[in-house]
């Protein structure tokens, strides 16, 4: 029973754990893990099939070790903004061990949105740190408006960080307008003044259906 205690006490943490959220946030409709190839949808929000892309990976051996690169698409379309994204890892190992190498020097993710011409880009890195270890910035193609987004790595109320994050927030000179919860069922919420309010759900999209390749 001993060893049992330190499971199911991790079980109850991670199905009560919420990040801090306003009531009006809107529940996720989908699977969590989230589903290939089925809808997403939360508040007036609502995806069409999403489509799983063709992993892409090469392999160079470098004499001592074998260097490899793997780059994960995904394309949705969610209320008229067509969605393209890709997870990239970079690894680097010997005799078919890896280990994440990517270190933040390059994006993790990376998503490209169109809405009616209209084109934003969302890079999410590594920071090399622990809270936030995901951060990166969603700016219009032109460079202008650019959001930070950033890892959430603890719970409603809660005094200590998780190693791995409860979710995202999208912040405005450093104003949340947005936030997404991807633990349990999952939430949405976008503040109803901001600035391209589709474009920020498809963000949120984005993230929920993102999975760190070197999360355990």
């Amino acid at each position: 029973m001993n060893r049992l205690l330190p499971i199911l006490l991790l079980l109850a943490a991670c199905t009560t754990a919420r990040i801090d959220l306003p009531d009006d946030a809107y529940a996720v409709e989908g699977a969590n893990p989230r589903r290939w190839n089925q809808p997403l949808a939360f508040g007036p929000y609502r995806t069409a099939a999403v489509n799983e892309g063709t992993t892409r990976s090469w392999l160079a051996d470098l004499e001592v070790v074998q260097v490899g690169k793997a780059d994960q698409g995904y394309r949705l379309t969610l209320n008229g903004v067509a969605v393209e994204c890709h997870t990239r890892e970079l690894v680097i190992g010997r005799a078919g061990f890896f280990v994440d190498a990517s270190l933040g020097r390059e994006p993790l993710l990376v998503c490209g949105y169109d809405r009616g011409g209209a084109r934003s880009v969302l890079a999410l890195s590594r920071t090399g740190g622990a809270e936030p270890s995901l951060r990166g910035e969603l700016r219009e193609a032109n460079g202008a408006a650019a959001y930070e987004v950033r890892s959430v790595h603890r719970n409603a109320g809660g005094s200590l960080p998780s190693s791995e994050p409860f979710g995202y927030e999208i912040l405005r000179d450093g104003r949340r307008v947005a936030a997404v919860e991807t633990i349990n069922r999952g939430r949405v919420w976008i503040d109803p003044d901001a600035a391209d309010r589709d474009t920020l759900a498809a963000a949120a999209a984005s993230l929920l259906l993102f999975r760190d390749p070197d999360a355990s």
